[in-house]
């Protein structure tokens, strides 16, 4: 009898050890969350210093740091399509102090790669979209062609003749869609930023390029490029008089490239809540919005949810828009 009161005994404990432990794991995590942040955040740039993606997070960076109370820092790693970054954040701890500025990258891998180093849905937790990139086709001051249609005619005439500068894992997607539905052979030259394509471009060894409004806006309204079409469902204002890629017959560019931020999967919902927090106070700052605007981004924030459903149902367009153009996985 003795030993089986021990062994009931032992079992009440066992019973109330696992209840307990769970919720202190838990009354713990949310006594960190409730504090945080208590020391710098670092926001990981997968690109090159001074492209889209890099404005946006000093510009954001810096009005979070007074919402949060801690500076929030903006570091660069560049490399493997904007892999090397996402991984550093991917394998980073769960607590929010190391956030990634991504977004169209994560969500075009899939379609790009049979096994993506960072899965967004495996990997990422999402606290939030901060802007639209706005693309737009460009070619160098002296190009032949100053409309998109000459450059397929050109093209149709001497395939290759032409060629178009490659700087991230999303353009190198538009590149090979631009080619397949067009029914051209564009020339492919890879960069590992913009900077050093715009030089190629600027010094007459590249034709066209594809980047931000944002980039590019001082040269074109300097007549160093010229633009030749733009991304997205309708015309951007700022250039009225440009069409759009679906204008022009090809399909599966309606939707515009995006930038938002994203935490290692696992990170406690009341940090990203915080984080989300103060991501829509700067992005939704008047000031901050007239900013960004006036630079050629669309402000376009919302819940973590949100954005995850939105980069959950754009790589399932990726995907099939990949395969209908026979572009293969890598």
């Amino acid at each position: 009898m003795r030993i089986v009161r021990i062994v009931r005994i032992a079992r009440a404990l066992a019973t109330l050890c696992a209840a307990v432990l769970p919720w202190s794991g838990t009354a713990h995590a949310d006594a960190k969350a409730a504090g945080y942040p208590e020391r710098p955040i670092k926001l990981v740039v997968v690109y090159q210093s001074g492209g889209a993606n890099d404005i946006v997070a000093r510009i954001l960076a810096e009005r979070m740091s007074g919402t949060l109370g801690q500076p929030v820092m903006v570091v660069n790693k560049p490399g493997a399509n904007g892999a090397i970054g996402a991984q550093s954040v991917a394998s980073s701890p769960a607590d929010g102090y190391t956030v990634l500025m991504g977004g169209m990258p994560l969500v075009v891998a899939r379609a790009m790669y049979k096994n993506p180093a960072v899965d967004f849905e495996r990997d990422l937790a999402p606290v939030g979209k901060a802007v639209n990139l706005n693309l737009v086709l460009v070619a160098r001051k002296g190009f032949a062609a100053d409309k998109f249609e000459q450059v397929v005619a050109m093209e149709s005439k001497k395939p290759g003749s032409t060629s178009m500068a490659v700087t991230a894992s999303t353009y190198e997607f538009y590149y090979a869609r631009i080619n397949k539905l067009a029914r051209i052979d564009t020339l492919k030259v890879p960069y590992a930023g913009v900077p050093a394509a715009m030089n190629d471009l600027n010094g007459n060894r590249v034709d066209m390029l594809m980047d931000t409004l944002a980039a590019q806006k001082p040269f074109l309204d300097s007549g160093t490029t010229k633009p030749l079409a733009v991304f997205g469902r309708k015309r951007l204002a700022a250039l009225p008089e440009v069409p759009t890629l679906t204008e022009l017959g090809l399909k599966g560019f309606e939707d515009q490239p995006y930038v938002g931020m994203l935490v290692p999967r696992g990170t406690p919902n009341a940090v990203i809540a915080r984080l989300n927090g103060a991501l829509r106070q700067a992005v939704e700052n008047p000031e901050i919005k007239a900013k960004l605007e006036a630079m050629g981004f669309s402000v376009e924030t919302g819940t973590p949810e949100a954005f995850f459903q939105e980069m959950k149902s754009d790589s399932g367009k990726m995907v099939a828009i990949g395969a209908q153009a026979g572009i293969e996985k890598q």
